[in-house]
């Protein structure tokens, strides 16, 4: 049976609605017969079936592995290729096959060879026994071939950093694509790489535009421990080539708080014409904790321009900066409604960093715990409850929102309420309704802010108390809890 699904997927005469299902029976069966049909379909297969016979692929998981393995050992290119590609899919589950993989770097065959480099990196640290022979092909003369040598290393990580020096060469390469995936990789291999922040300082002043671009990146892929470079990069916030711009900002937003020694130099692209720049200038102003009143200002103009992902990346940068951009809370409200929700939910997620210097702008965020997307419901919840005491107006809105469908908006408003500590006790008879609700879940975190608030909750002890009859057991010792927690409050204060 499990041939014959697989002749109806290779044969292009049968509707691809037929070919797809037998596809996707294969899958089910899970069996090594079936790998070896998908297998054989990996190799050839057209366009209208490709996709699902990835899927069917990565499904399998471990099950590939060893047909893959048979099929890597048979001396015919275009299998070997596609057991590659096979391997490839189903990532550190392809450990046993790093060995079978390693060999076939010797090929004759280019595509054969990147297909094994970057089934290799797929694996990731498991391969680490390969990273010699993986190094061995930095120096290829095809630019696909290096690209994906420098690519498996970082995904190899830190056991690869026998090659960072290799690797640190390519950052000068003449294609653009090996100068990303040898930055990308120096990332991603370590701490080990801080050594060598010199050399990519050096590159910086590279006659090649490209170069200095892949130094800045690599660079900022180190992060913290590429704090030397902070003042050499700034020299090119006014570049006149936007790339290089873009990735100084990048490099000094990922190195973080040593990059507020260059604020004043930041700030300038926050100006910048280009709507990259400025996005990049907003991330590396909130990752260096920017506190000048005039790079802040700078940032607050950001929340109106005319380019969503520009507004999103300030609305977060404001959330860093925290309460030094006070100032901000009208304009993030203002992009509570902005069209696109991601931006909603930088905005609402920043007024709560800002906590108690959002007050006046309560109404606005109540608004959004109505809101259809879940995440954003939870940010609100978060924001008012970062703001506190002062946001106990809201309580009666909080309150209806523990009825929630979504547990993580039920949890971020008990927390909330929770906040609000002493000034919640006017809303207490509110929570107390509650536990009259046929809604076992609505009574169940009723109960739970109920004990959090215990100091408050004292008047609610009774009602508290009949819960201990109620027919969920769940909410038995809910409401058991809450009494504990009553009780060890009123002694407290007793002892006070």
């Amino acid at each position: 049976m499990i041939a014959i699904f697989g002749l109806v997927a290779r044969t292009k005469f049968f509707p691809v609605k037929m070919r797809i299902q037998a596809i996707q029976k294969l899958s089910n069966a899970r069996s090594r017969s079936a790998a070896e049909q998908l297998l054989k379909l990996l190799d050839g297969c057209d366009r209208e079936i490709q996709d699902t016979v990835r899927i069917g692929i990565q499904s399998l998981g471990v099950v590939i592995v060893e047909p893959a393995i048979r099929q890597l050992s048979r001396p015919v290119p275009p299998p070997q290729r596609a057991a590659a590609e096979a391997l490839t899919m189903v990532g550190p589950t392809a450990a046993p096959a790093v060995a079978a993989l390693t060999l076939q770097l010797g090929s004759s065959v280019v595509d054969l060879r990147v297909a094994v480099l970057s089934a290799l990196g797929a694996v990731g640290s498991a391969a680490a026994c390969s990273v010699e022979n993986v190094a061995g092909h930095l120096s290829s003369d095809h630019i696909k071939e290096v690209a994906a040598a420098a690519t498996a290393l970082g995904q190899i990580g830190p056991a690869a950093k026998s090659a960072v020096p290799q690797l640190i060469g390519l950052v000068a390469h003449r294609d653009k694509v090996v100068r990303e995936a040898a930055s990308s990789a120096i990332g991603k291999i370590g701490p080990i790489t801080r050594v060598f922040v010199p050399t990519l300082i050096e590159q910086l002043n590279n006659d090649d535009v490209g170069v200095r671009v892949a130094a800045a990146e690599a660079l900022g892929r180190m992060g913290p421990d590429a704090s030397k470079a902070v003042v050499p990069l700034s020299r090119y916030v006014e570049h006149t080539t936007r790339d290089l711009r873009q990735a100084v900002m990048e490099a000094l937003g990922r190195i973080g708080p040593a990059s507020r020694e260059v604020e004043s130099e930041i700030a300038k692209c926050l100006d910048d014409r280009d709507w990259g720049v400025r996005e990049a200038a907003a991330r590396a102003t909130g990752l260096s904790g920017a506190n000048d009143r005039v790079t802040i200002r700078r940032l607050l103009n950001l929340l109106q321009d005319s380019r969503g992902s520009v507004r999103r990346s300030a609305a977060e940068a404001v959330g860093r900066v925290g309460s030094s951009a006070a100032d901000s809370a009208p304009a993030l409200v203002a992009l509570l409604s902005d069209k696109y929700q991601s931006i909603q939910l930088a905005a609402a997620k920043s007024l709560g960093q800002i906590g108690a210097a959002a007050i006046e702008q309560v109404n606005g965020i109540v608004t959004l715990l109505s809101n259809e997307d879940a995440e954003i419901r939870e940010a609100a919840a978060k924001a008012l409850g970062a703001i506190g005491p002062n946001a106990s107006e809201t309580a009666p809105a909080l309150i209806a929102a523990l009825n929630d469908p979504e547990g993580r908006v039920v949890q971020s408003v008990v927390g909330a309420l929770t906040q609000m500590g002493a000034s919640m006790r006017g809303s207490i008879p509110l929570l107390v309704d509650n536990l009259s609700s046929n809604d076992d879940r609505l009574k169940l975190t009723s109960l739970q802010t109920l004990g959090q608030l215990a100091p408050h909750s004292e008047s609610a002890a009774d009602s508290i108390q009949n819960c201990l009859a109620d027919r969920n057991n769940t909410v038995r010792e809910a409401a058991r809890s809450a009494l504990e927690r009553i009780h060890r409050a009123a002694q407290t204060a007793v002892r006070r």
